[in-house]
């Protein structure tokens, strides 16, 4: 009788042991895919305030990019610039790894 009690015990452990390694892995293959939607981009245009948030409208398509690191363009809003980012393809969001503001010849400064 013990001993079937720890067989038992032992069974429900290994079950949820396997239960919490495959909810990690899940997790885990989650993060990978949506990696797999960020992408490096130049967007040139302007920096304007929208509400909380900055974002970035594109010259070509007037698209606009909100930027998850403000504080990255704070210092040029209203400004024309060219944006070396990740591009976040499922929120359509940037992450700013540079900004170069441009004269409004389209000429770096």
């Amino acid at each position: 009788m013990k001993s079937s009690i720890l067989a038992v015990l032992a069974f429900a452990m290994i079950c949820t042991a396997g239960a919490i390694a495959q909810y990690g892995q899940d997790q885990h293959d989650q993060q990978a895919q949506s990696s797999h939607r960020v992408k490096n981009t130049n967007v040139t245009g302007y920096v304007r305030k929208d509400g909380d948030n900055y974002v970035v409208e594109d010259d070509k398509d007037k698209q606009r990019y909100r930027v998850q690191n403000s504080e990255a363009v704070r210092e040029h809003e209203g400004h024309h610039v060219k944006i070396k980012a990740k591009l976040h393809e499922d929120d359509r969001s940037l992450e700013v790894n540079r900004v170069n503001r441009l004269r409004e010849d389209g000429h770096h400064q």
